[in-house]
Order: structure tokens, then C-alpha cells, then sequence
């Protein structure tokens, strides 16, 4: 069996590598085509703060509680010597073995780390796969920095002065006290024993409290209406994907809600299309076989009925929201919808547009430009077909608000 090993130098190149290894996980992992940053702009106008890695909502409380504790040895003059970085980095490991320790056995428990005894690590710890989505909500705010800057400079700059503070009067415990909840710019703050019998479960306050955070800071995004509108999370709840969401609920949403779900699933369906043309490619050059055409004949003749609006897609309002992306991508899609639009039947166009995107994202890893086809399998699909926009992390997270609620 192959194995993959790294050298750890530092937590920016764990990071790094764990950025990596992300794209191993169901929505990046075959994206053959490079449609991932259209993907992400997206997924952050329904869903911000959410990202594919992210498993239970109890991950938002972790972080800043552990960061709380940190403060309290501070407060306590019992921080020389510590670090902020190591303390969190301890700390998350040892939540991280109690909890895998207690979720053991239980399938898709959502434990980062399920499978780990200790001294067992992972590449990505919560305070990494969590922190964009703790300042979106204010769980905490770090100015736009990762977590080893923001901790970094949030001890260096503060770490001194707050110690000579405590240090003058025991009166001044009070006013350190004060000043050190927001060293981390902490919003919320631990009960009492929070870790003693820990599990992913959130508390009704936490729930609350998350709930109303969402709700505040992703005012109009869609994210924010599954937990106000009972009805729609119904539809949620009950749906296995994206796709069949959107489907099942754009009639309930408001008006720029409903354009955006509808912009969301037909540049899935549309963008599908090629991951067909692909594996039709793919079959062809491997085994010299026609296997995946009729898949792609029945999507052509039923696409008009698949889109939501298929008359009013609106591709320059999903590419305004990714202005970043690579240019040969946003050639790519432009010229795969018109393709689509104009010229369904024209095959060798059809081919030539896939096969010139796939080198232009994978250069010499390419499949078909230079027939890397060990792991084609002959009448077997390589790839995705739709794109999910990180709905099943939103709706596991919005469920676990819902329970503690």
C-alpha cells in the first residue's frame, strides 16, 4: 500500500499540506476541470463560514473555549513560559482523544481525529478548519489573519503589559480581567467544567447562541433562512443533495434567494455536462469505446427540462462573484454554455474544449493529452457529476443548532 509522508516544519506548512490533502475530500477531490473556485464563490454567497471540512457544529465552541483558557492563565500569572500556539495545539489534541475515545465505534460521528488513540495527530486540527467560519460568525475576530499570526501577535503585543498589570495590586485582577477576555477578541466564553464529559452535542445556550450569530452576521444568505423558516429546513433536512434542495425548495425562497439557488443548480447541470463529455473522452481513448455517448445524447435532450431556467441563465452574475478565477477557466465555461447553447451536436469542438481545459488545470498530469489511464476502468465514471456547494456540512451544522434548540 502507498503511503504519503511530509516533514512537519511548522504549523503554516502543516496547513499547507492539509490544504493540500482537502482536495482528497468529496468536493474537491476530482475536479478535473478546475471549476472549484467558481464552486467556492458560490458555496460562500449561500453558505459563508462553511467550508467541506467542517463536521459539527460543537467545533465553533472548542476553539474560542480553549483560547479562553489560555486567558485565564494569564489572568492567573501562569502563562510565562507558554505558548498561545502550543496551549491550543495541547489542548485541541487532548479534546480531540476523548472525544474519539467516546464516539469509537459510531459511524460518521463527525470527530475530527475519529480514528486516532493517543499519541496519534492529524494533518488539520478544528482552530485550522474552523477559523475562517469562527470570525465570520464573531465566535471571535482576528482581523483577517490565520491563527498562528493572530495568536502571535496578539500575545506579543499584549502578553507584557497585562502581566505587570497583575503583578502591581491584587486589585488589579479585576481590570486584567477585563483587558484579557479580549486579547482573542473572544465572543463567547466557557460554562463551567465545559470540557468534563464533553461530547458533539450543543447545549441550548450554544445553540442559541450560534443560531443567533448566523442568523445576524449571514443576514439574507440563505444559510441564515434555514433556520428561521421551519418550512424550508424541512425541505432541507429531507434532501440528500444540492441539486435535489434546490429543486425541491426554490419556489419557497425570496426572491434574491430563489435567483441565487436557481444560478447554483443550473451551473451545476450545465457544468455536468462536460464531466460527461469527459468520461465520454476518457472511454474513448482508453478502451476505444462509445460507452458514456447515449449518457450524454439523454443530457442534451433533457437539459432545457433539468435547469430551473434554462431560457434565463445568468452566467456573468455567478462569474462576477469569482473575479479571481483563472482565465482559462472563465473562457472555458464561457465557451461550454455556448457550446451547449449553439452547438450541442459539435462533438470535436465538444472534445477539444474539454481536453484543452483538463491540461490547462493539470498540465502534465493531464489524462488525455498524454494517455495517463491507470486509473480508468473501462464503462466506469472517474469524477463528479454535480457540484453540492458544501450543503450536507450546512445541513449536518443547522441540525446540530436545531437538536440543541
Amino acid at each position: 500500500m502507498a503511503s504519503i509522508g511530509w516533514i512537519d516544519f511548522s504549523p503554516t506548512h502543516r496547513d499547507k499540506v492539509g490544504a493540500a490533502l482537502d482536495l482528497l475530500k468529496p468536493e474537491g477531490m476530482v475536479d478535473e476541470l478546475g471549476l472549484g473556485s467558481l464552486r467556492d464563490s458560490m458555496a460562500n454567497q449561500l453558505f459563508p463560514g462553511i467550508s467541506t471540512i467542517q463536521t459539527r457544529a460543537k467545533y465553533f465552541f472548542i476553539v474560542p473555549y480553549i483560547l479562553y483558557e489560555f486567558q485565564q492563565l494569564v489572568n492567573k500569572g501562569q502563562a510565562r513560559g507558554k505558548s498561545a500556539t502550543k496551549y491550543l495545539e495541547q489542548r485541541e489534541y487532548e479534546i480531540m482523544w476523548q472525544l474519539a475515545d467516546l464516539y469509537r465505534g459510531i459511524k460518521n460521528s463527525g470527530v475530527i481525529g475519529a480514528t486516532k488513540h493517543k499519541p496519534q495527530k492529524v494533518v488539520r486540527r478544528p482552530s485550522a478548519i474552523y477559523w475562517n467560519g469562527l470570525n465570520v460568525y464573531k465566535m471571535l475576530d482576528s482581523g483577517g489573519l490565520s491563527a498562528e499570526v493572530f495568536l502571535r501577535k496578539a500575545v506579543k503585543g499584549e502578553f507584557e503589559s497585562l502581566l505587570s498589570q497583575l503583578t502591581t495590586s491584587d486589585e488589579a485582577t479585576d481590570d486584567a480581567d477585563a483587558t484579557h477576555e479580549n486579547l482573542f477578541h473572544l465572543k463567547v466564553f466557557p460554562p463551567h467544567n465545559w470540557d468534563k464529559d464533553i461530547n458533539l452535542d450543543l447545549s441550548h445556550d450554544e445553540a442559541e447562541l450560534l443560531s443567533n450569530n448566523i442568523i445576524a452576521k449571514a443576514k439574507g444568505k440563505l444559510i441564515a433562512l434555514l433556520l428561521t423558516d421551519s418550512e424550508l429546513w424541512d425541505v432541507c433536512f429531507a434532501a440528500s443533495s444540492f441539486m435535489e434542495f434546490a429543486q425541491a425548495a426554490y419556489s419557497l425562497l425570496p426572491l434574491h434567494n430563489q435567483e441565487e439557488a436557481i444560478l447554483a443548480h443550473d451551473f451545476s447541470e450545465i457544468m455536468s455536462g462536460a464531466h460527461i463529455a469527459y468520461n465520454c473522452l476518457l472511454q474513448q481513448r482508453a478502451f476505444n469505446n462509445t460507452a458514456m455517448e447515449s449518457e450524454w445524447e439523454q443530457w442534451l435532450d433533457e437539459l432545457p427540462d433539468n435547469m430551473l431556467a434554462y431560457q434565463h441563465f445568468k452566467l456573468d452574475q455567478l462569474l462576477a462573484l469569482s473575479p479571481n478565477t483563472r482565465k482559462t477557466t472563465v473562457a472555458f465555461v464561457k465557451r461550454w454554455v455556448d457550446l451547449v447553447y449553439h452547438a450541442p451536436h459539435d462533438i470535436a469542438t465538444r472534445n477539444l474544449l474539454v481536453e484543452e481545459q483538463e491540461f490547462n488545470v493539470k498540465r502534465n498530469k493531464a489524462r488525455l493529452k498524454y494517455k495517463k489511464f491507470d486509473d480508468v476502468r473501462e464503462e466506469s465514471w472517474l469524477g463528479f457529476r454535480y457540484l453540492d456547494y458544501r450543503f450536507r456540512n450546512v445541513r449536518t451544522i443547522i441540525h446540530d443548532i436545531k437538536k440543541g434548540l
